[in-house]
């Protein structure tokens, strides 16, 4: 770019964008992308169209006022935020509105992060004004921007040329615009410029040459090329074209269950909002499943635009063994009713183990040589036996020693990875399906927490202090939120998120000294079958970053696309994904210790189809997976027209 400066020139005013920046996409893709942001945020049941067409009517509305009152048609930033606030408040169709102040400064905030993301400064012209500049010219930036001056300026500082311009005029701070001439009156005079003395250069041949030069001033041209800017406005016009893109990101990255890494993307980005409006500055991501949690999270933040508000994760050593005995309180005739009621049928020894008191139980036997502490009862609670151990001094003595000693252990480890102080919000994060290692964790810390999980079934404990959400499907107090066809295989998401490690048995005084229970086949099964998927799992993020940095997508075009490959999955699984998941085998370490199998049939077609008839709810209620179910049971074409049931039943709940 070569521009010639009169020597008689002593003042130079300077068009901003597409003059000394430019945008990787149209200005109106910005405010696109400004929607679908704002619109996953505060979980608005508008499409992006919608909300964008709603702030254009609101910006137009404010312009004509504008006019009216004798001013150019701009308007300010947070004016329109502030009667877009109002207009989403009467129509009520917002899950979250906090109060004005904050939705105007979130706004803006988002607005400029997304802003700055689209931004890359114009060197060849920046190098012309630091020459310029070094003459001992002045330089002053004129923009017609609904933003405010602080806005450019804040802009300017990041891109480091702040220090090349003497001032600042931006026309939404006394709207008066270039468009109109209107601003540069005001810069002429504020300035007291010899317009004989000043030149103006822009891209825009009316704003910035025709209007400067009607009003004494010399001007130059710097031509920009419009075409791609309307066609980046274009692509995103087209919803059904960027809705197949969204579609051809799982379709194309063709591995067995990838519709599952799908729906982790879908949970780990309505994670990520839901921990910006909680205004959450950390997260801690529960083990196990949470070892690959966190590093989806950790991708997908990595992948959004700087200004973005950044979450700190933090992976946590729990489970629910580890964390049971020291969230109990001293020794009584209800201590137990919570294990006891959901794992009631069992053995002395596996109570003991549950409460992590099994290295006693040789003793016990010695103190009880009449009780078999293997064998198995329907009732625990009830034996004799089980009311001796409840009485037995040495049982009650190593009880309060054990449960005092790991509740210390315990928040002592809280205490050091935990940021929080003791009364504000911890949010975590798990899998699911009650967060009952929430509860253990609040009960024994006492602190405060909010858990974010795939899904949360009904009868899950929740309390002031204790909160719970799922972002896929939430079943809390009978409530049907979310979508349940992800409640339609959860075996699944806990397979798929195994972890490198073994499950925390109990906690020491330092990490190096908690105990963990390692498990040989489950973590070589974790290398050669759960590794593998979730390194393609991180690089089917790739294509969702991809898409989202080129397009305005929300929740909306997502999870359309996710639910869609989601349901065919789970109700119609390929032969392979079939058969890998039938050799799985699944180790529980709570309340009973030994693994499950997925894929064993259990009887005849005709033994299936009696006990179908008899009790449907319990037959199909009991199956981890049901196509699984169906195949190894011999009555496979039962998959079809459970197939179409599922599907008008979650047709008609949308």
């Amino acid at each position: 770019m070569i521009v010639t400066i009169a020597d008689n020139i002593e003042t130079i005013l300077v068009d901003f964008f597409d003059t000394v920046v430019e945008r990787s996409c149209h200005p109106e893709v910005v405010k696109r992308k400004w929607a679908a942001a704002l619109v996953d945020s505060y979980r608005i049941s508008l499409s992006v169209e919608e909300l964008y067409t709603l702030r254009l009517r609101i910006e137009a509305g404010l312009c004509a006022s504008s006019q009216m009152q004798g001013d150019d048609a701009e308007f300010r930033y947070d004016d329109m935020s502030l009667a877009l606030y109002y207009e989403l408040q009467r129509a009520q169709i917002v899950v979250r509105l906090l109060e004005s102040e904050s939705f105007v400064a979130f706004c803006r905030d988002l607005e400029l992060a997304i802003e700055l993301s689209v931004q890359k400064p114009i060197v060849a012209t920046l190098d012309m004004l630091r020459a310029e500049k070094a003459k001992g010219r002045r330089i002053y930036l004129v923009s017609d921007f609904y933003l405010d001056q602080q806005s450019i300026i804040y802009f300017a500082k990041h891109h480091g040329f702040y220090d090349i311009f003497d001032g600042f005029f931006v026309s939404s701070e006394n709207k008066r615009t270039k468009k109109e001439g209107r601003a540069y009156d005001e810069v002429i005079a504020r300035l007291g410029l010899d317009v004989k003395k000043t030149i103006m250069l822009g891209d825009n041949t009316h704003s910035d040459v025709a209007m400067s030069v009607a009003r004494g001033l010399f001007a130059h041209h710097l031509p920009v090329e419009q075409h791609r800017y309307d066609e980046s406005l274009r692509a995103d016009r087209e919803r059904l074209a960027v809705e197949n893109k969204v579609n051809q990101v799982i379709a194309e990255d063709n591995f067995s269950f990838n519709w599952i890494s799908s729906a982790i993307y879908l949970f780990t980005r309505r994670l990520y909002w839901s921990l910006v409006m909680s205004k959450a500055k950390n997260v801690y991501f529960f083990a196990r499943e949470g070892e690959f949690l966190q590093k989806a999270f950790d991708k997908f933040q990595a992948s959004l635009p700087k200004g973005f508000s950044r979450i700190t994760s933090h992976y946590m050593y729990v489970s629910r063994r580890s964390t049971y005995l020291p969230s109990l309180g001293p020794l009584g005739g209800s201590t137990f009713n919570k294990l006891l009621y959901q794992y009631g049928s069992c053995s002395l020894a596996v109570f003991l183990k549950s409460i992590n008191l099994d290295d006693y139980v040789s003793e016990f036997k010695v103190r009880f040589p009449q009780v078999d502490f293997e064998e198995q009862h329907l009732n625990i609670a009830g034996l004799p036996a089980f009311s001796a151990l409840m009485d037995d001094e040495f049982f009650k003595t190593i009880y309060e020693r054990e449960r005092k000693e790991q509740n210390v252990y315990l928040n002592d480890y809280c205490d050091s990875l935990m940021t929080e102080k003791h009364d504000e919000w911890v949010h975590v994060v798990d899998v699911g399906w009650k967060g009952s290692i929430q509860d253990n964790l609040v009960k024994a810390t006492q602190r405060n927490m909010s858990g974010y999980y795939f899904g949360i079934l009904d009868g899950a404990e929740t309390h002031k202090n204790n909160i719970k959400q799922g972002l896929l499907f939430d079943h809390q107090w009978g409530q049907r939120l979310g979508d349940g066809m992800f409640n339609e295989f959860r075996a699944g998401f806990e397979v798929f998120m195994g972890a490198s490690h073994g499950s925390l048995k109990r906690y020491g005084d330092s990490i190096d000294n908690f105990v963990f229970d390692h498990n040989d086949s489950e973590l070589a099964f974790f290398y050669e079958q759960i590794a593998p998927f979730q390194e393609r799992a991180l690089h089917q993020f790739n294509g969702f970053a991809k898409i989202e940095r080129a397009y305005s997508l929300s929740d909306h075009e997502i999870s359309k696309a996710v639910k869609k490959f989601y349901f065919r999955g789970v109700m119609l699984p390929s032969r392979v994904e079939r058969e890998r998941f039938s050799l799985i085998k699944h180790y529980e370490n709570f309340g009973v210790f030994n693994f499950s199998s997925f894929g064993q049939s259990r009887r005849s077609p005709l033994s299936y189809f009696k006990r179908l008839v008899r009790n449907p709810r319990h037959t199909l209620g009991s199956a981890w997976w049901k196509p699984l179910d169906f195949h190894a049971n011999g009555v496979w074409y039962l998959k079809y027209p459970y197939f179409l049931v599922k599907r008008i039943k979650f047709k008609g709940a949308k």
